[in-house]
């Protein structure tokens, strides 16, 4: 018999915990793919930058390399412990702290940049992402940027609502879909250690994200990358 998990995102981490470590193949092609992103459409060079929802520190590591001085905060104590002690095994200079993004214990125009990597938006429902874009609103210096990297589930909805995806080592596929809410529930499996569990994603678009942001007081510019990513960037005025 399988065992029920119940809801929970845990699974997805324990399972696949090589995807966010900065001394794996997959972490170090993932730094180097999100400083690709951040030479290509950043706006300024350098500074002091505020990456959230760090992880164990694979994008604070991408901003380092590129001239920031990096502050990497996260919810989870345990992901700031280890990147701590991985950003002192690589020798890399980036602070880590446990903060909550909704309330940011920072001054006002303290940075240059604020930064969330890595599409971290489903894990956030509107109104803690408006919180969000708000605070960091409060702690950009005027002309400074608000950089985010996403999926456009709208358009993955579109094209794989009723697919099933296999997401070693998971299969997956969505069970409901609420658009007063606006989020979608998926089922997850491990057929190998046979157990389920399932996740409530929010769905984002970058009308939604372009909206939040014009509404703080950001300038917005967003920019497809091919059919799903995107990013798009926030300059306060």
């Amino acid at each position: 018999m399988f065992r029920n998990l119940g809801e929970t995102f845990e699974p997805t981490y324990n399972e696949k915990l090589w995807m966010y470590d900065p001394r794996t193949e997959v972490g170090r092609k993932r730094r180097k793919k999100q400083k690709a992103l951040l030479e290509n459409f950043l706006p300024i060079e350098g500074g002091r930058a505020l990456d959230i929802g760090c992880g164990m520190g694979i994008s604070t590591f991408a901003l380092e390399e590129l001239g920031f001085e990096v502050i990497g905060i996260d919810l989870q104590e345990e992901l700031i412990e280890k990147a701590k002690k991985i950003s002192e095994e690589l020798g890399y200079k980036a602070e880590f702290r446990v903060m909550d993004a909704k309330k940011l214990d920072f001054p006002d125009e303290s940075f240059d940049l604020v930064a969330l990597l890595g599409n971290s938006l489903p894990h956030l429902n509107i109104y803690d992402f408006d919180k969000i874009v708000q605070e960091a609103f409060r702690v950009l210096k005027p002309g400074g940027v608000l950089f985010l990297e996403y999926a456009d589930w709208v358009r993955l909805l579109h094209q794989g609502y009723r697919d099933v995806l296999v997401e070693e080592p998971f299969i997956s596929f969505h069970v409901s879909l609420n658009t007063v809410k606006g989020h979608v529930e998926k089922l997850f499996i491990n057929l190998e250690k046979g157990y389920f569990f399932r996740v409530k994603i929010n769905v984002w678009a970058p009308w939604i994200v372009e909206f939040i942001l014009k509404k703080a007081g950001f300038e917005v510019e967003t920019h497809y990358l091919g059919t799903f990513s995107v990013v798009t960037v926030g300059i306060k005025i």
